[in-house]
């Protein structure tokens, strides 16, 4: 007959990828002699002092990660690791461990870059249900910012934005809150949030994030983003960037939704119900983006100038 805390402890390893504690498996009555036996057989595998992964687990950094924030308290997975468990847009391929711990504490977690912060307030942290501890994103965003640069965070900010993790108003809160001359991330955040209007629609695409940037630039009028428009019949369209002044406007056309022949009739189409209401469209692919964008923008004022002088 098995012991107990058998079954209790592969439950436990299935809702915690793989992952353990000494003082879990105690908790259990299961006695210590039986913890040493596991790891002679290498059942289990210590990763820090009382915290083992199941061999039946591939190793990687969700083990090792999780493993920081059941040996210590105080640990918090930030930086890089909490951009990639928030999936955010332009990360560099390899983003090492790091983690977030207040001012004064010292773990030893050999492998994982410790970041030390005066100001880590309730906010700052999601607590998962396996124990994993994560910055939240606004928080994520601004440990980031001078690492993803200004383009970059600028980009990411919308992409927080549109899924709903975080207002314009609840990331600059965060940089009113956390911002310190000496702070990692200030000087880039405030960049970014001084130069993006607290009334525009979050954009939707990194590819849109390039060319407003570049609209910026090159010096143009700045258009409102998501723009809304009734097509007759009575269908409300969204317009990537739109000059409501001008009757112009400029879609960003991604490869994913705008590839087949049937999503190449169906822009036609709407850009024809368009010119019906006196409305001028301007697409821009991803090629466009990726290997001609000044051009396109170049070629966008030329636009916008004519409609002013038509106006």
């Amino acid at each position: 007959m098995p012991d107990e805390w058998q079954p209790l402890m592969n439950d436990w390893l299935a809702s915690h990828p793989g992952v353990i504690t000494a003082q879990q498996l105690r908790a259990w009555d299961c006695p210590r002699r039986h913890v040493t036996r596991l790891v002679e057989r290498r059942v289990l595998e210590s990763i820090f002092t009382g915290v083992y992964r199941s061999t039946h687990w591939p190793p990687g950094k969700e083990q090792k990660l999780l493993a920081a924030c059941l040996v210590n308290p105080n640990v918090n997975v930030a930086c890089t690791n909490a951009a990639e468990y928030w999936d955010f847009r332009r990360l560099p391929g390899d983003v090492g461990l790091h983690a977030l711990v207040p001012h004064g504490c010292s773990p030893t977690l050999p492998g994982i870059t410790i970041h030390r912060c005066r100001r880590i307030d309730p906010m700052d942290v999601v607590v998962c249900s396996n124990g994993l501890r994560v910055t939240s994103p606004p928080r994520t965003l601004f440990d980031c910012a001078d690492m993803l640069g200004v383009e970059a965070a600028a980009s990411v900010l919308e992409q927080l934005i549109n899924d709903g993790r975080g207002s314009f108003v609840t990331h600059a809160a965060t940089l009113a809150r956390l911002g310190h001359h000496r702070r990692p991330g200030t000087r880039t955040m405030v960049q970014v949030i001084n130069s993006r209007p607290a009334w525009r629609r979050a954009l939707q695409s990194d590819l849109e994030s390039r060319v407003l940037a570049e609209i910026a630039l090159q010096g143009l009028p700045s258009p409102e983003t998501q723009f809304r428009v009734r097509l007759p019949g009575g269908r409300r369209i969204r317009l990537d960037f739109a000059w409501p002044e001008f009757r112009e406007a400029l879609e960003v056309d991604h490869p994913f939704w705008h590839a087949g022949a049937t999503e190449a009739h169906r822009d036609k189409h709407r850009d024809r119900k368009m010119a019906t209401i006196g409305w001028h469209t301007s697409r821009i692919t991803e090629l466009d983006v990726n290997a001609g964008l000044a051009e396109s923008i170049a070629d966008l004022g030329v636009i916008l100038h004519l409609a002013g002088l038509a106006a």
